[in-house]
């Protein structure tokens, strides 16, 4: 295995991850004969488990007196194909935490340094879907907790500075696989668009409380799409880069996921499904993606089982869930500029998601 690499463009501020590995990983889509990839040949369906790596969480939890520990609803187990690398195993692999530049480097590239971090995968669902309506909603509650119990261990890991839960589905949004999956990652690093927003929030002229100034100009601007009884809002952002771009997040101030109330992970949950019905019903077979922003963990870490306090300077800080659907191409305009063109006005986007039926 080659260990992956980090290089940073330092003109732009932009790390960039190189996991050659990752050229290998199997493949759904373009396949005719196997739409579905079919069940017999899914790493993440049940009775292929050994075709994953062994898992670092379960759901419900393995019985031992249970051939393969029982039946299970969802799991986490770890990247086959990681584009960051555990620290422990990049030493194992010759690797220093300094990061040398590794022999494939040609004249005149920026040496490189291991990427550091833990690459998860989670597996939302033992049958063979491809969209998360499918899923039982008790079941579905269930993968989200599996999430936040990942991420509070994350929080415990002095190694990690931030970790995030994303979901690629469809192919125009980067997924190789169908079966319902999301990731989880964590990195020794923290990423510029995190930076970013933690240093927004603390400017001068910012609001108190900017989230709950997102979510008040929301309310008043028609843009809310739904709340539930728990306190999480789903709202279209005032800038969204595509057509019916949500974002879901608490109105009390939680800056970490891995803190949140059991009744917010449920809402979050039943928000999440309830959207992509909405959207699949506006947009049938829409590919999306969806990422937590969370701040950085703090430093020094409580001990493993304990709840991560953020630092004094991040009370306005909460954690966040943004949903991209992929309809409109990235082209070279976004791409080169880092602005974004849509052609749906943020208040019409709610207005449609409010009014379209969820295909549950």
């Amino acid at each position: 295995m080659r260990v992956p690499r980090l290089f940073h463009d330092a003109l732009v501020a932009r790390p960039v991850f190189v996991a050659p590995d990752r050229a290998g990983r199997p493949g759904d889509f373009g396949d005719a004969a196997f739409p579905l990839g079919g069940p017999a040949r899914c790493p993440f369906c049940a009775g292929n488990e050994s075709l994953t790596p062994p898992e670092v969480l379960r759901a419900p939890p393995a019985d031992c007196r249970l051939p393969g520990g029982g039946p299970w609803r969802s799991r986490i187990v770890r990247n086959q194909f990681p584009f960051v690398h555990d620290a422990a195993e990049s030493e194992l692999a010759g690797e220093s935490r300094g990061g040398l530049a590794p022999a494939e480097d040609g004249p005149g590239c920026a040496p490189g340094r291991p990427a550091l971090g833990v690459h998860d995968v989670v597996v939302e669902s033992p049958h063979h879907i491809a969209s998360i309506t499918a899923i039982d909603p008790p079941g579905w509650r269930e993968a989200w907790l599996l999430c936040q119990e990942r991420l509070r261990l994350l929080a415990a890991d002095a190694s990690i500075a931030w970790a995030t839960v994303f979901k690629n589905s469809g192919a125009a949004a980067g997924a190789s696989l169908v079966h319902v999956h999301s990731q989880i990652v964590g990195l020794a690093i923290v990423p510029p668009v995190i930076q970013a927003e933690l240093a927004a929030a603390s400017l001068p002229h910012a609001a108190a409380d900017p989230f709950t100034a997102l979510i008040d100009e929301a309310a008043a601007a028609g843009r809310i799409v739904a709340e539930s009884a728990a306190g999480l809002v789903a709202l279209v952002p005032p800038a969204p880069r595509q057509p019916f771009e949500t974002w879901i997040l608490p109105r009390e101030p939680v800056a970490f996921f891995s803190e949140a109330a059991g009744a917010h992970v449920a809402s979050l949950a039943d928000l999440t499904q309830s959207y992509i019905g909405r959207l699949e019903s506006l947009v049938p077979g829409a590919s999306y993606n969806w990422w937590l922003h969370q701040p950085p963990f703090p430093s020094p870490r409580p001990r493993a089982g304990t709840a991560a306090s953020g630092p004094s300077d991040r009370p306005r800080y909460r954690w966040h869930l943004e949903i991209v659907p992929r309809i409109n191409g990235l082209a070279g305009f976004e791409l080169g500029t880092g602005c974004h063109v849509s052609t749906h006005l943020p208040e019409d986007c709610a207005t449609q998601l409010r009014g379209a039926g969820s295909r549950r």
